[in-house]
């Protein structure tokens, strides 16, 4: 097994319950990625297909459920839509979005992309939101346009020349970057997008939500209108919604980072830095899970369900769950979990 080709999971999404779409890095070489597809139910002879793409940084995949477009993200604001089997394809480069890419307008890198109703959506350092606006003929043939209007921040001026002194202190204060990691909502007109700060936006306007928190939020997941959860660092678990306002439930430890969230089998699944949890609302309690797998999962950082089946996707440990047995997944290119 060739070590320069080992990879790691940076985002994932499923395109159906037995098809996962990954957004991977290569270890051993930076500023190239993978997109890969696992299918045994499509294709059981060879379940695996990958395609390198030179150059970008994958950051996050989607699917856009109602054009069956699957999306992918790279940091520096490029997009690649395209249906099944690669028809139509389209690449975007979102205007404004990046740090190192020429013409990069200085608001910093991207972070998610979301299918919301029957749009498309970017979020991204700067309070930086993008929409997709449809095209005709096809659907395919629209651009990207902000989103944020006066939500996002000011591009960050030139640094002063005393390094150091009072002026860049100020200057550092005066440039401190808002970043946006995720984005989600339970339609166009009811969306959220958080990381450092919350913001909704009710169909006219965004407005700035204060959570009964200051820590990091990381995931969002939609459950309906009424019931949003947050997870984020030091064990940061919220539901509730803008117009109702947030609880917080957390009971955990200040170490504990929750990075995803799933509802599954009428119970929050809650990926972490040390490992998989649960919260029952009939216990309202969070508690550690344990797979059927040997051994446990290694690691998990997305969670997301489909038709009966809930994913995990470690950034080197895959599995699925079918309500009644744990499945572990073994990357052809990665060492097997054993």
């Amino acid at each position: 097994m060739n070590k320069d080709l080992f990879r790691t999971y940076q985002t994932a999404c499923l395109v159906g319950p037995m098809l996962p779409l990954l957004g991977e890095t290569l270890d051993q070489f930076e500023g190239n990625s993978v997109i890969t597809t696992y299918a045994p139910e499509l294709r059981p002879s060879s379940p695996w297909r990958k395609q390198i793409v030179e150059g970008w940084t994958i950051i996050s995949v989607d699917l856009w459920k109602p054009h069956n477009v699957r999306c992918i993200l790279d940091r520096e604001g490029n997009v690649n839509l395209y249906g099944p089997g690669g028809t139509p394809d389209r690449t975007y480069q979102i205007p404004d979005a990046g740090v190192m890419r020429e013409g990069a307008g200085d608001y910093g890198y991207v972070n998610r992309i979301r299918a919301i109703g029957d749009g498309l959506y970017v979020c991204g350092q700067s309070r930086q939101v993008y929409r997709f606006v449809p095209g005709k003929p096809h659907v395919l043939d629209g651009q990207w346009v902000d989103f944020a209007g006066t939500m996002r921040q000011q591009p960050m001026s030139e640094p002063p020349d005393d390094n150091g002194g009072e002026a860049f202190e100020r200057w550092l204060d005066e440039n401190d970057a808002i970043d946006l990691v995720d984005i989600a909502g339970s339609s166009e007109s009811d969306i959220y997008t958080a990381g450092d700060e919350c913001w909704h936006y009710n169909g006219r306007q965004w407005k700035q939500l204060q959570l009964p928190t200051d820590e990091f939020i990381n995931a969002i997941k939609v459950i309906n209108a009424d019931q949003v959860v947050m997870v984020g660092h030091n064990g940061t678990l919220l539901i509730g919604s803008a117009r109702q306002g947030f609880t917080e439930l957390s009971s955990v430890d200040d170490n504990q980072n929750f990075t995803g969230v799933e509802l599954f089998a009428d119970k929050l699944f809650l990926a972490s830095n040390l490992g998989l949890f649960t919260y029952d609302p009939a216990k309202k309690k969070i508690e550690p899970y344990v797979t059927t797998l040997t051994p446990d999962l290694q690691d998990t950082h997305i969670l997301e369900a489909k038709d009966g089946v809930l994913w995990s996707f470690g950034f080197k440990d895959l599995a699925y769950f079918d309500r009644k047995t744990w499945t572990r997944v073994d990357h052809p290119d990665n060492p097997p979990i054993r």
